[in-house]
């Protein structure tokens, strides 16, 4: 399907569940400039301790691979996409996005056009740090990736940073996808020095770690940035992945294209390769001597030169 809609993709943080997208789903929905949008909000297993012992909380790995089975099952149909997310939800996508370089899969995060990160942790949070262990329990999986100076999240920082945002083509480990990410400028969770860490394109929004998504009017400034984001989302990309032949199949089995001379030629021609002991595959001359037949048309023969006394006689 070849068309101009857009998927927004919204991914939650932690403690959270996508009825936290529901005031902008519905801003969105009443602008007859987006009806284009159709938003998907993902929603993954998160929140307190579990009491339960056949169940765990998934890791932030596992949750950027069910993002990965969700972009290409209910997010298939679209060409185009661009993923939202706020605080947990923004480490999610972006170890999604390493997860699939480091695979080899950077053609199929092309659809993928423009990423938001609004009040993500990039850097850590330091708020609560210990109130987070004693209620989420220090094996919480989640909890773990919002540590300050976490090795798992600073690589993949690194790597979203060289392969995605500071890239220049679209390879198999190379994806460029704009990114842009927004801090709150009252947020005491996720201060504006980790939201903002050393993404390039980065600003602020009003509002703390929770209200930034509070968006009851289409004033807010959070849903006036969305929208004008959404509008301007690149086009989808042209490019693909390259063959797995530099040199189609058709070519290979063409015969050599014989150079005629002054008249038409028929012989045989003698072709020897001395590499690999004899052996000839399909149209390939692996080694050994095979004789080939051609014919050559003849060329019309040539216009005689003009007599350059010709036009000053009689």
């Amino acid at each position: 399907m070849s068309d101009d809609r857009l998927g927004v993709v919204m991914v939650h943080g932690i403690l959270s569940d996508a009825k936290v997208w529901q005031p902008l789903q519905k801003l969105i929905a009443d602008d007859a400039e987006l009806g284009f949008i159709r938003t998907l909000p993902f929603e993954y297993a998160t929140g307190l301790k579990r009491f339960h012992p056949m169940r765990i909380f998934p890791s932030i790995d596992t949750v950027a691979d069910s993002l990965k089975e969700y972009l290409l099952t209910e997010a298939g149909e679209f060409e185009r996409l661009m993923l939202v997310t706020h605080s947990q939800g923004g480490l999610v996508a972006q170890r999604h996005l390493a997860r699939m370089l480091s695979d080899g899969s950077g053609y199929e995060l092309a659809r993928i056009r423009r990423l938001v990160l609004l009040a993500c942790p990039n850097n850590g949070s330091e708020l609560l740090l210990s109130l987070r262990r004693n209620v989420l329990g220090s094996r919480h999986p989640q909890e773990k990736d919002l540590r300050p100076i976490n090795d798992q999240v600073t690589a993949t920082l690194r790597t979203v940073l060289r392969d995605v945002v500071h890239a220049t083509r679209l390879s198999e480990r190379t994806c460029p996808i704009d990114i842009k990410v927004y801090a709150g400028e009252s947020d005491a969770v996720v201060p504006a020095a980790s939201a903002q860490s050393v993404f390039p394109n980065s600003a602020v929004l009003p509002g703390d770690h929770s209200s930034i998504l509070k968006a009851k009017t289409a004033s807010h400034r959070t849903f006036t940035t969305l929208r004008r984001l959404m509008l301007t989302t690149p086009a989808a990309t042209t490019s693909s992945a390259p063959s797995t032949c530099e040199t189609p199949a058709e070519d290979l089995a063409s015969p050599p294209t014989l150079q005629p001379r002054d008249a038409q030629q028929t012989g045989t021609r003698t072709i020897t390769n001395h590499v690999s002991g004899g052996a000839f595959h399909s149209p390939l001359i692996q080694a050994g001597s095979v004789h080939a037949s051609f014919t050559t048309p003849a060329l019309p023969a040539p216009c005689p030169a003009p007599d350059p006394d010709g036009d000053a006689k009689g």
